[in-house]
C-alpha cells in the first residue's frame, strides 16, 4: 500500500476529528492553521470529503461543515457494543451526579481502551480522550477487568507482561496479584497516583450483552476530591450497575 496513501488516510481522519472538537464551520485556512497541512493536499483532501458526502461546502467553497452522514456511521456503534441505547444516557446521569470524569474501557491485549469518556464536571477534571488506552497491570481500570477473568487468564496475561517487562520485582507482582484478589472479591478496584500524578479512579464491571467481553466504567478525578467522595461515588456506581440490569 503506498505510504501516501496511508497518509492521506490519517489526514482525512484527523480532519474529521477536528471538527469534532471545534465544533463549528471552519474554513481551508482555519483547518490549515491548527492541522499544518501543506495547502495542495489539503484542498485535495476537503473536495474529496466533499465529493464523498461527508463535509459540506458552501461561501464559494470556503467554508465547510460535516453532514449527518458522518453522524450515522456510529449511530449503530451503542446498541451493537454497548448492549443498549440507554447505556451512554446512564453515564452521563453517572458523571453529572458524581461530577468527576466517567470512562468505558475495554481490554485490548494488554492495555484497556477508552471506548466512551464523559470530562467532570469541576473546573480541574481529568481528561481522557476516547480511543486513549491506559495499562493493564496496575491501575484500577486493568485490575479491576482482571478480576473478572479466571486463574488462568490472569496467568498467561501476568506472564506476557512479565516477559515484556523483565526485572519486576516479586513485591510489585505480589501487588497486582493482590489488587485483582481485592477486587475480585469487593467487586470494585481504587487506585490513586497511578496513571497520573495527583489522580484517583474507582472501577466496576459490566457486561451490557450476555456473553460478550466485561466492560470496565470508571469515575476518576484529584485524588482529594475521590478519598473524601470515595462512599458516594462507590453507592453511584452500583446504582448505576443495578439499573443496567
Amino acid at each position: 500500500m503506498s505510504q501516501d496513501l496511508v497518509k492521506s488516510a490519517a489526514r482525512a481522519l484527523e480532519i474529521l476529528e477536528l471538527f469534532a472538537t471545534e465544533r463549528k464551520r471552519m474554513n481551508s485556512a482555519q483547518i490549515g492553521a491548527q492541522l499544518g497541512y501543506p495547502k495542495s493536499s489539503l484542498s485535495v483532501l476537503l473536495k474529496s470529503l466533499v465529493v464523498q458526502g461527508y463535509l459540506t461546502n458552501g461561501n464559494g467553497d470556503q467554508d465547510y461543515f460535516p453532514t449527518l452522514k458522518l453522524a450515522r456511521l456510529g449511530e449503530w456503534i451503542p446498541a451493537a457494543l454497548l448492549g443498549s441505547d440507554e447505556l451512554l444516557p446512564m453515564l452521563a446521569r453517572l458523571r453529572d451526579e458524581t461530577c468527576e470524569t466517567v470512562t468505558l474501557t475495554m481490554a485490548a491485549d494488554l492495555h484497556m481502551r477508552c471506548l466512551f469518556a464523559l470530562i467532570g464536571t469541576h473546573p480541574i477534571s481529568l481528561q481522557v480522550e476516547e480511543g486513549v488506552s491506559f495499562p493493564m497491570i496496575g491501575t484500577a481500570i486493568g485490575s479491576m477487568y482482571l478480576a473478572t477473568q479466571d486463574d488462568k487468564a490472569v496467568a498467561a496475561t501476568m506472564a506476557r507482561w512479565s516477559r515484556l517487562h523483565p526485572g519486576q520485582s516479586a513485591t510489585t507482582i505480589a501487588k497486582v496479584h493482590a489488587d485483582i484478589a481485592a477486587a475480585r472479591g469487593g467487586g470494585i478496584a481504587c487506585a490513586y497516583d497511578i496513571v497520573m500524578p495527583d489522580t484517583g479512579a474507582i472501577a466496576m464491571p459490566i457486561r451490557p450483552n450476555d456473553g460478550d467481553d466485561v466492560l470496565i466504567v470508571a469515575v476518576a478525578g484529584l485524588n482529594h476530591r475521590i478519598h473524601q467522595k470515595e462512599a458516594s461515588i462507590i453507592d453511584a456506581m452500583q446504582k448505576f450497575v443495578r439499573g443496567l440490569r
